[in-house]
């Protein structure tokens, strides 16, 4: 009889322990603690290191749509969460309960991991929402546009709006004090400025590591020759991404923010052209993954940009 009761007891406390939403912690490949919560669709493993990225939106990917030159959400496993979009994001923090419990939500509640299907847009013109998830050693991506235009089944209308559900709670969660976020390292964004303000004045670039003619190249191209007119901006870093980004030594860093006197953005003039110039503090992910993670027009999915270090390459133009 002693057994029997101490079997039942035991038996009652893993009982309690699983309804109470006890977590289990192991440790990642990657040497991230990973959390287990249990599910009523089954458990939840998330890795919960500051540098693991749980869940990330963009807006962007419509034919007329703009740059978005950081996410508008991303939430770390750790808890902490830095909202964009553009260059000064802002940071703030949700509580262990707090993650856990939109965890529950996005994946019991709004069923992310079961739908049908994850492109939600008949209208590739538009704007649509981009939803990355990472959960249970897998990555989720989601579309989430103008949807039902074409007939489309009851369960697709269902998904969609169970996805519509998910990106709300999202939103709502994220209700906390937040404060300017301030990376440690940065990368410099460089384009040629067509119709910069004359009645500023502009300084001369001096930094003698790079030209800026010669960053601009090579993270958006060489610009072609524009016959009809004197604007032949390709749209990048206005619309669309960069092919490369800059990783700025501490020593850049340093000389180029007292070059733009404190601000994250400004506009130099080099040899008679014009050059718009933008610090943009990278993501924790982002150093790890040598990669930046930005979304523009006419994109139907994301790749992130490569992120370089060292002397800038010079670019020769291809002969038209």
């Amino acid at each position: 009889m002693k057994k029997s009761a101490l079997f039942i007891l035991t038996l009652l406390v893993m009982l309690l322990a699983a309804c109470t939403g006890t977590t289990n912690n192991s440790t990642s490949k990657t040497g991230s603690v990973r959390q287990t919560l249990p599910g009523s669709n089954g458990s939840i493993t998330y890795s919960a290191g500051a540098q693991d990225v749980l869940i990330r939106t963009f807006r962007g990917g419509g034919n007329f749509g703009t740059l978005e030159v950081s996410p508008e959400v991303s939430i770390y496993g750790d808890g902490s969460y830095i909202l964009g979009p553009g260059y000064q994001m802002r940071e703030g923090t949700l509580s262990t309960n707090a993650l856990q419990q939109l965890l529950h939500t996005l994946v019991d509640s709004d069923h992310l991991l079961n739908l049908s299907q994850q492109q939600f847009s008949d209208t590739p013109d538009q704007n649509f929402t981009l939803l990355q998830l990472s959960l249970n050693g897998k990555q989720y991506q989601y579309v989430y546009g103008t949807f039902g235009t074409l007939s489309e089944s009851e369960q697709a209308m269902s998904d969609y709006h169970h996805l519509e559900a998910a990106l709300t709670a999202i939103t709502g969660a994220l209700n906390g004090a937040t404060h300017p976020y301030r990376g440690q390292n940065m990368t410099l964004l460089v384009h040629q400025d067509f119709s910069p303000d004359l009645t500023q004045n502009i300084p001369a670039w001096t930094l003698p590591d790079f030209t800026l003619d010669q960053l601009a190249t090579y993270e958006c191209g060489a610009i072609p020759q524009d016959i009809t007119g004197p604007n032949a901006d390709t749209g990048c870093l206005t619309y669309t991404v960069p092919q490369h980004a800059l990783l700025l030594s501490a020593h850049q860093q340093q000389a180029i923010m007292a070059l733009l006197k404190g601000q994250q953005s400004g506009v130099f003039v080099e040899q008679g052209l014009y050059y718009a110039v933008n610090l943009r503090p990278l993501l924790p992910d982002e150093l790890p993954g040598q990669a930046l993670a930005m979304f523009g027009s006419g994109e139907l999915s994301y790749n992130p940009v490569p992120l370089f270090s060292g002397p800038v390459p010079q670019i020769t133009p291809t002969p038209s």
